[in-house]
């Protein structure tokens, strides 16, 4: 599987408000892993996927409990998810009657072939631009050398 990265920090993007904070719990099937790394070490060249995520608010826990691909352009050192791919799929899912999954996509992962997990400038603002438009998103980068470093961002209320 992915080995635990003791190189690189999982972060969690919030304000903190309030006294006493409990970091979330967030989980990866063993199915979502399997793709994951089956994505990444298929692929010479960069590689991107959206992930599904369950919320559990009680237990403050995330799932992800599927990862997709889709059109996308990639090179050895970038993967940019093509609008018309994620069009096409929003439409599928939409077509399917499966307008909750759609609500559920809330994970952006790629790889980084065999280059350190450490996000890029571009990895930031691509992540940027994804969690402002919901109230939690999650960046998973991995490479072949088995490194994943995952970091979620929660809007606090």
């Amino acid at each position: 599987m992915f080995k635990k990265n003791t190189k690189t920090k999982t972060s969690v993007s919030s304000i903190l408000t309030e006294e006493s904070y409990y970091p979330p719990n967030v989980f990866i099937t063993y199915d979502a892993l399997i793709k994951m790394k089956s994505y990444v070490m298929q692929h010479d060249k960069e590689i991107g996927w959206l992930g599904y995520v369950n919320y559990e608010p009680k237990e403050n826990t995330y799932t992800i409990y599927d990862v997709v691909l889709m059109k996308q352009n990639v090179s050895e050192v970038t993967t940019e998810l093509s609008e018309s791919g994620l069009q096409e799929y929003a439409e599928k899912l939409i077509s399917e009657g499966k307008l909750d999954e759609l609500n559920k996509v809330r994970c952006w992962g790629h790889s980084h072939v065999n280059m350190s997990t450490s996000p890029s400038a571009q990895d930031n603002t691509t992540f940027e631009e994804y969690y402002k438009t919901c109230d939690f998103f999650i960046r998973i980068i991995a490479n072949k050398n088995e490194d994943l470093k995952l970091d979620i961002a929660i809007k606090s209320e």
